[in-house]
């Protein structure tokens, strides 16, 4: 699936702008902490959304690691084996 098709099923409409990352790929990640949730503000359709601008909270069952990678947190990473992305959200 390509990274407009997942935009697009997230947020329940077409893609509106798109912008290139440049990402680094890290030999290690430190490791900084647990995350117990993810919070971020969307205006997606999908998961009871409106297409407004609103905050979005997710609550984990099972913690997540916050790490950084070696060029000194360049890049942040959630790490857990039971996060993924559906149009409800995040979920794990």
């Amino acid at each position: 699936m390509s990274a407009r098709d997942l935009y697009e099923m997230f947020h329940g409409h077409a893609v509106r702008w798109m912008k290139n990352f440049q990402f680094h790929t890290p030999r290690q990640l430190v490791v900084l902490g647990k995350a117990n949730a993810i919070e971020y503000i969307t205006d997606k359709y999908n998961g009871g959304g409106d297409g407004k601008m609103a905050i979005y909270r997710h609550e984990f069952e099972t913690p997540a690691l916050v790490c950084m990678d070696e060029r000194a947190g360049k890049q942040l990473y959630i790490v857990g084996s039971r996060i993924k992305v559906t149009d409800a959200g995040v979920e794990n």
